[in-house]
């Protein structure tokens, strides 16, 4: 068991198992983050969080009332998301794949896209990858965690806003309601 726990919503301070493989988001970013998601995006929204790992933003998104699906391909990581799903008491769905994988093969489309990749040097592909890919809903956004070093590229159809927290930095892609 970690120190690590959800910072709001139903199961605020319950704590969460976190697999050793796992990167946890951090309290200060994931606070923020939700400070900027709940002005714009309500209960029930729905939240994929591909990259999944220790589920912190995922689960926490579960907490605060949002659809959730949690995708990850780490055996260990899917056994702790499945653990921290029951003992929570929280709704979400898991599935066992690649992020890349997984968006090839649904029709699904989401309000909000998170995107923590455990390997920094794949970053700015992966979020190429995604941008391409038709899976954010009109008005939804995609956010890409990263170090603060990387300076992700404009990409046409979304407006991009950043914010930076120490190392690390949250890359919001918002996506044109006009597209």
């Amino acid at each position: 068991m970690s120190n690590l726990r959800i910072l709001g919503g139903e199961a605020r301070g319950r704590p969460l198992e976190v697999p050793l493989s796992a990167r946890p988001t951090g309290v200060r970013v994931r606070k923020s983050l939700f400070d900027w998601l709940e002005h714009r995006f309500p209960e029930g929204s729905s939240l994929v969080d591909l990259f999944a790992g220790s589920g912190a933003v995922g689960l926490e998104a579960a907490s605060r009332g949002y659809s959730v699906t949690l995708v990850e391909r780490d055996p260990h990581a899917i056994k702790a998301l499945t653990f921290n799903l029951r003992s929570l008491k929280l709704e979400g769905k898991i599935v066992s794949s690649d992020a890349l994988s997984f968006l090839g093969r649904t029709a699904q489309k989401f309000d909000i896209a998170f995107v923590d990749p455990p390997f920094t040097q794949d970053i700015p592909p992966i979020a190429k990858a995604l941008l391409e890919q038709d899976f954010i809903e009109q008005g939804g956004v995609l956010i890409v965690q990263h170090p603060n070093v990387f300076k992700l590229p404009e990409h046409a159809g979304y407006t991009l806003e950043r914010r930076d927290y120490g190392l690390n930095a949250l890359s919001f892609y918002l996506k044109s309601h006009d597209d």
